[in-house]
């Protein structure tokens, strides 16, 4: 972790720029909130928000080119060269009556005032990149050095303001594998009614993010434990998944749909697809958890049979129906089962010499079997599926010329 005198020459020069004109017009100009936790951890921000006592209107009138991006609440969006920075004027806000969102917002002049308003410590930071000074009313400086999450002042009205503050403790907790301050966890407990309040979207980005954390399985317990998960998805609150959300366990490596592939393995499709549309996720990534859990129920019908048909008939059912490239998906579906600690690998490698085709592979399509007289229907499907059987057993005869004599003649080749 960095000293906040060192980060200087990690910080972007735009976003120096922007402060130094904000400073130049008399103005206070901070860079603020997870960029500023980043780069004392070594991080590169991957943006940069600067806070500031210059009203909207007065940030505009000092740049060439600004956005309205978020006039209501304070902020602007500044372009310099090809980037852009959100310049936000020091704030506090007012009641939260949804428990999602502000009524109001009011301008002050005060950064402490501001940075007391925001969810955690550790993004509850501001510094100056011309004086080199770090703004940390509340410790945040002290918590990332001990790797701790907690809460700015009060934790039980940070999460009455917003039930995605919940969702975040986990987020961050699996992000960097910092503990829970013990007071901000119980209030996490305490105030879920807030987090049903928030919409299915915000949750979803949320879960996302922890999903595809350094620490993934430790922010689903911190859910677990805090009855969260039951909020998120209450599917996985079944007997025997907390199995598969408690830490240490072999980690699933693969992408969001694998992960989540991994997290829903035992409960039936129907009732996984139900619960992901409700989540909000999109139609994408829905299609590909569905079809690793398919994919699953079609490779141990392969092992208890073991053999080369049984083989080919895998491969065949996944090189025509995923819906990502055939080896994309494989490479997901090894990495699903090896979280799931079976050696996937070795029984697979037997039957690498194999060659299965997929339909598209086929030589020979609907428009040859009209050409030699069939008519167009149901028989073309009949005699196609016919074809297709045939070159998965015999791949060798995945010829043009083979494929019409096997359906003039049957199999009945030179």
């Amino acid at each position: 972790m960095l000293s906040p005198k060192f980060i200087l020459n990690s910080i972007n020069p735009l976003a120096i720029d922007v402060c130094r004109v904000l400073s130049k017009a008399g103005y206070q100009a901070y860079l603020v909130g997870g960029c500023v936790r980043d780069l004392l951890l070594g991080i590169k921000p991957k943006d940069y928000d600067i806070t500031t006592n210059a009203l909207p209107e007065k940030v505009i009138k000092l740049f060439p080119k600004t956005y309205p991006t978020g006039l209501q609440h304070g902020t602007i969006t500044v372009a310099m060269e090809n980037e852009h920075f959100e310049v936000t004027t020091f704030r506090v806000e007012g009641e939260y009556k949804d428990g999602r969102r502000p009524e109001e917002v009011f301008f002050v002049s005060n950064i402490k005032e501001d940075l007391a308003r925001r969810d955690l410590t550790l993004n509850a930071m501001a510094f100056n990149p011309l004086s080199q000074e770090l703004i940390d009313p509340f410790n945040g400086f002290h918590d990332l050095e001990i790797g701790l999450i907690k809460a700015v002042g009060n934790p039980s009205l940070r999460f009455q303001e917003d039930g995605l503050r919940i969702m975040r403790v986990a987020r961050f907790a699996a992000r960097f594998g910092y503990v829970i301050d013990q007071t901000t966890f119980e209030a996490m407990h305490d105030n879920l009614c807030t987090l049903r309040k928030v919409s299915k979207e915000r949750i979803n980005d949320e879960l996302c993010k922890t999903l595809m954390s350094n620490y993934d399985t430790y922010g689903l317990q911190i859910l677990l434990e805090s009855k969260a998960l039951e909020i998120v998805c209450p599917l996985l609150i079944y007997p025997n998944t907390e199995l598969y959300v408690l830490p240490y366990q072999n980690k699933c490596l693969g992408d969001l749909e694998t992960r989540l592939a991994y997290l829903y393995g035992y409960h039936f499709i129907n009732d996984v697809k139900r619960e992901l549309i409700t989540l909000k996720f999109s139609n994408k990534e829905i299609k590909r958890v569905l079809f690793l859990l398919d994919l699953a129920e079609k490779y141990n019908q392969f092992m208890s049979e073991y053999t080369v048909s049984s083989y080919k008939y895998f491969m065949a059912h996944l090189k025509n129906n995923t819906p990502d490239t055939w080896e994309y998906t494989l490479d997901q579906f090894i990495k699903l089962y090896t979280a799931m600690g079976y050696g996937i690998m070795n029984y697979l490698a037997k039957f690498q010499g194999e060659t299965v085709f997929s339909r598209r592979e086929m030589n020979i399509n609907g428009d040859d079997l009209i050409t030699i007289g069939i008519l167009p229907g149901p028989e073309i499907k009949r005699i196609l599926d016919q074809c297709y059987q045939f070159i998965l057993e015999k791949p060798e005869c995945n010829e043009h010329f083979r494929l019409l004599k096997f359906v003039i003649y049957g199999d009945q080749l030179d």
